[in-house]
């Protein structure tokens, strides 16, 4: 057994998973960035849809609610 700084003994199953929880460091960095890069891509779109005038809105809408019915028969 280990003692920690505190004074408590770790197994060394303890520190075992500590490695492991350690060792996904980048897995962890590269699923964040996967995600800010969909967060950035979710922001452009929503900039984009700002900028579309009612008629573009109306024909979009029509067209999602079309497709949607057109996949359920």
């Amino acid at each position: 057994m280990t003692n920690t700084h505190d004074g408590e003994a770790r197994t060394p199953e303890q520190i075992a998973e500590l490695f492991a929880i350690a060792g996904r460091e980048i897995e962890a960095i590269e699923q964040l960035t996967g995600c800010v890069a969909q967060l950035h891509e979710v922001q452009a779109a929503k900039a984009q849809l700002a900028t579309l005038t009612p008629a573009e809105v109306r024909a979009a809408l029509e067209f999602r609610h079309g497709t949607t019915l057109g996949e359920a028969q």
